[in-house]
């Protein structure tokens, strides 16, 4: 049996990967300050200056870097991207789910996420545009090697007088084992009843687009998909 290697780098977890790449570029800024700084300082009379001096500046490099990588990640995507591998989840998405009563509900979901940390922040929409009820997570936790999300909430319904708590678990669908998903499969139950609901969401853009804009998005390509004999809404 083949087995296609893949480096490293690529399966190092974010923290593990964000460091990597700032100690090898201070490594790199230090080895030229040795090669071309050092000697000028050659001349000092106190023996033990050259030591400390390159131990603050070896400091003060790597938080200087590690400040720069950081806010390069907010700014663009795709080294966020790269940086969090298949733990890569920010966006927009969108899911839909019935009810007992056979109504359908439409999910949007922030997925606001740092190299550190991630929060959820969903809102569910009834077929007529009408609000159903908003959430936020709690603990959330993403196994990128077994590719799973698992995240705890608080909900209000819109016509219930009391928030309550529940739990996610969604499946990865992606394209190996180095990426992150583009559909996520699961359910979600609340804990007043522990009754799971199956939802199906797929990302439909990597910003974090207002929630009613990414529904009018969602019943477009639903109904183009419908069109095309795909699904029916």
């Amino acid at each position: 049996m083949l087995f296609r290697s893949v480096s490293p780098i690529r399966t190092m977890k974010p923290e593990h990967r964000f460091h990597s790449y700032v100690t090898a570029a201070t490594v790199a800024v230090m080895y030229y300050v040795v090669q071309h700084v050092a000697p000028l300082m050659s001349g000092g009379t106190v023996p033990f200056a050259q030591p400390v001096a390159a131990l603050l500046l070896s400091v003060g490099v790597y938080k200087l870097l590690a400040s720069f990588l950081l806010s390069t990640s907010r700014r663009f995507k795709f080294v966020k991207r790269h940086l969090l591998g298949a733990n890569y989840v920010n966006g927009t998405w969108y899911g839909k789910f019935r009810l007992d009563d056979g109504s359908l509900v439409h999910t949007v979901e922030h997925f606001e996420q740092t190299l550190s940390s991630l929060k959820i922040r969903g809102q569910g929409f009834r077929s007529s545009g009408s609000s159903y009820a908003q959430w936020t997570s709690v603990s959330e936790t993403i196994d990128a090697e077994a590719g799973i999300l698992t995240y705890t909430y608080n909900c209000d319904k819109t016509n219930d007088k009391a928030s309550f708590q529940g739990v996610c678990v969604f499946q990865f669908e992606r394209a190996d084992e180095t990426s992150g998903p583009t559909c996520i499969r699961g359910y979600s139950a609340d804990l007043i009843d522990g009754v799971r609901t199956e939802n199906i969401e797929i990302k439909l853009s990597e910003d974090l687009l207002p929630f009613n804009q990414a529904l009018q998005i969602a019943r477009e390509l639903q109904h183009l998909d419908a069109e095309g004999g795909i699904r029916d809404d």
